[in-house]
């Protein structure tokens, strides 16, 4: 009986002491040469678009969490965002993109590196419907303006997304081509802001 209670204890012992090397091995190591996190300020897209559905919002707001949610970056909570948008005196019901005097002002009261501002300029879906097939197309046009502090620079571009739904003998509905089409127009606008880093 006392055999098998010292085996238990030590197998205890050794399982805890496993578990604790584990738990070490998995905290990421950060050294004085390592990179620090960019901040990034994300302002509240714009909608041009007639389509106003919630995916939307929740589409964008996912696709900009996936993209800048991760050590690389450290995205500013929107409220500090919106505190720094009514300090510049920019107001969203224009339905225009920010000037560089307001991401200049947004970066510095946010102590961000870099500021994004998106207007959703197009969002365009078409139902064709043949004899045997149903299809929705979805076209998105993006216009970014994308602020660098440290080189205090402004670069607009636009973003195009395409996507489309097909089935036979069936209904198509609109959510995925829409939510396809706008996350392929943010991924392009990814890359062209990660080259501009």
């Amino acid at each position: 009986m006392r055999k098998l209670s010292l085996f238990t204890i030590l197998s205890i012992l050794c399982l805890f002491l496993i578990s604790i090397g584990t738990v070490f091995a998995e905290e990421p190591v950060k050294t004085p040469f390592s990179k620090p996190d960019y901040r990034i300020a994300i302002i509240p897209y714009i909608n041009s678009s007639e389509e106003t559905k919630g995916y939307i919002k929740e589409t964008i707001d996912n696709k900009y969490s996936e993209q800048y949610s991760n050590d690389k970056f450290k995205m500013i909570p929107i409220v500090d965002v919106q505190k720094a948008l009514n300090v510049a005196g920019y107001d969203a019901s224009n339905m225009e993109l920010p000037d560089k005097e307001v991401l200049s002002t947004v970066a510095k009261e946010t102590n961000a590196d870099y500021v994004i501002a998106m207007e959703i300029s197009q969002l365009i879906t078409t139902r064709h419907i043949s004899f045997f097939q149903s299809k929705v197309v979805t076209k998105s046009k993006l216009r970014y303006k994308f602020y660098n502090v440290e080189q205090d620079k402004v670069i607009s571009f636009q973003t195009t997304g395409l996507s489309e739904n097909k089935t036979v003998f069936g209904d198509v509905g609109y959510k995925d081509p829409i939510t396809k089409a706008l996350s392929q127009a943010m991924d392009e606008a990814n890359e062209k802001i990660m080259s501009s880093l």
